[in-house]
């Protein structure tokens, strides 16, 4: 099949000190080709890599880029990324939570300034987060499964960088 899947191939690599930097390798992949198939030329390549440089590969990941199909064609208007849900989960393991950040929170699902846990679109998102799907689970970032919804709350996170480089002053 022809190679016309976007994905991104990407090392960490840390020097003597323990500082670290990213590299990031673009392709062009079968759209078929198989979580296998992807992690062996993930491997493939960070070994030309391990070759020609004097840090170690610390980790790395292989990203298929995807483009939601039937979603919304336009952002709603007065929508902001500063408008933050954090989703807290309890894990199968340990007593810690992990909070999953949601950008650009939809008003909608807002009610006097908290997250409405009740909201048919709130509810399915948090069931699906600690359900099982037909390949794995959703972890945290130590891959423990998560549980169950600890708790949910409304944050403002600054994006001052992006927003300087989307917005313009007006003469």
């Amino acid at each position: 099949m022809a190679n016309t899947q976007p994905a991104q191939f990407s090392y960490t690599l840390q020097d003597e000190l323990g500082t670290k930097a990213s590299q990031v390798i673009y392709a062009m992949v079968d759209p078929t080709a198989t979580i296998a198939t992807l992690s062996t030329q993930w491997q493939a390549m960070g070994a030309l890599i391990d070759a020609i440089t004097g840090g170690k590969i610390v980790n790395g990941a292989v990203n298929v880029i995807k483009a939601l199909s039937g979603g919304k064609s336009d952002p709603a208007s007065g929508s902001r990324v500063e408008q933050t849900g954090v989703f807290n989960f309890f894990n199968v393991t340990t007593p810690r939570r992990f909070g999953e950040a949601v950008p650009s929170l939809s008003d909608t699902v807002i009610v006097s300034g908290e997250i409405d846990l009740g909201d048919a679109d709130v509810a399915a998102f948090v069931t699906a987060m600690t359900a099982s799907f037909t390949t794995g689970v959703n972890t945290n970032t130590a891959e423990q499964a998560l549980s169950s919804l600890a708790d949910a709350f409304l944050s403002f996170r600054k994006r001052r960088r992006q927003l300087t480089r989307s917005t313009y002053e007006v003469p």
